[in-house]
C-alpha cells in the first residue's frame, strides 16, 4: 500500500474524527495512485481545518519529548555549533565522548522553540523514566531512528508558565511527517498539541 494510501487509512479510520473529514479523506482514495503529493497537501489542509476544533487541555503532569540525534542537530543545535559539526553522525560521536553528553547538548540547544505543533508528540515523562534508547524505540515506535536519543523533560509547571496546552493525537495529526506506522492508543497517555517554547524545557537526558 502506497503511502497516500495509508494516511487515507489512518484518517478514515479514525472514528473520532468528525464524519465530513472522513468522507473528505475517503474521496481522495482515487488519486493515491496517480497524485500521491496532492493527496497528501489535501490531507495537510484538512488537518489545518480541523485543528481547531479539537479538544485540549492543560497538561497535568511532566512531560517528555524523546529527540533523535540527526533530528537535534538539524532542528535544536544553534547555527553556530551545526556549523562545527558537518553532519550529525559527527555530532553523535562528539557527544559520545563527552563525559556527560546531556549537559552538553543542553549548551549547544537554540533559544528557538524546541518543537513545532505539527511534530509535539509528547508522552507522560514518568512513562520512560527509566527506559534504554533500546526500549524507548520500542515504547514509542521510533522507527528510522536508532538510539542513543536525547530526552527534553518539560515539567508541568513550566508547560503551564508557558502557555502549551495538550491534546489527544488524531489521524490527521500522522500527515505531516508521514508516520503511516501511527496506530491510535498505540503509545499509552501519547499527546501531541501547540508549538513549545525553549521556557517549556526543564532539562536534557541522554538515553544511550
Amino acid at each position: 500500500m502506497t503511502q497516500a494510501r495509508e494516511l487515507i487509512r489512518i484518517v478514515t479510520s479514525d472514528s473520532e474524527l468528525p464524519r465530513y473529514a472522513r468522507r473528505r479523506a475517503a474521496g481522495l482514495e482515487s488519486l493515491a495512485a496517480t497524485k500521491p503529493g496532492l493527496v497528501c497537501d489535501e490531507l495537510e489542509e484538512l488537518r489545518r481545518q480541523i485543528l481547531p476544533d479539537l479538544p485540549c487541555h492543560s497538561p497535568a503532569c511532566d512531560y517528555a519529548r524523546c529527540v533523535p540525534i540527526d533530528v537535534f542537530w538539524e532542528y535544536n543545535l544553534t547555527s553556530e555549533r551545526r556549523a562545527d559539526f558537518p553532519t550529525a553522525e559527527e555530532y553523535l560521536r562528539w557527544l559520545q565522548r563527552e563525559a556527560d553528553p546531556a549537559a552538553a547538548a543542553l549548551r549547544d540547544l537554540s533559544t528557538c522553540d524546541l518543537v513545532p505543533a505539527a511534530h509535539s508528540w509528547l508522552v507522560p515523562a514518568g512513562h520512560i523514566a527509566d527506559l534504554s534508547g533500546r526500549s524507548l524505540k520500542s515504547r514509542l515506535r521510533l522507527t528510522g531512528h536508532e538510539p542513543p536519543y536525547l530526552v527534553f523533560v518539560l515539567p508541568v509547571a513550566k508547560l503551564k508558565s508557558a502557555g502549551v496546552m495538550v491534546r489527544e493525537p488524531r489521524g490527521v495529526d500522522a500527515v505531516p511527517s508521514r508516520l503511516v506506522q501511527w496506530v491510535s492508543g498505540d503509545v499509552p497517555d501519547e499527546r501531541i498539541d501547540q508549538d513549545i517554547p525553549r521556557a517549556a524545557l526543564g532539562g536534557i537526558q541522554w538515553r544511550p
